[in-house]
């Protein structure tokens, strides 16, 4: 499936069975920065996290998540 937009993100973990919150708490992430890194980081934004740990590691274990490259890796 392909993933395009942070609506998009949020409906893979939904197929999940998880809330983008839900997800957070479960890996041990602020819900909200996590919020703001899929809003901001989402594909059809062309931006890639490129100073933040944090943001890349949201993005690396959600791509892992939802089995879509979020980072430019392959998952799944």
């Amino acid at each position: 499936m392909e993933i395009e937009n942070a609506h998009q993100v949020h409906a893979a973990l939904m197929r999940r069975g998880l809330s983008c919150r839900s997800w957070a708490l479960r890996e041990g992430y602020n819900p909200r920065t996590v919020q703001k890194c899929v809003q901001m980081f989402a594909p059809d934004t062309g931006i890639k996290p490129k100073w933040g740990k944090v943001s890349q590691s949201i993005l690396r274990d959600l791509s892992v998540e939802i089995s879509f490259d979020l980072m430019g890796y392959q998952y799944g």
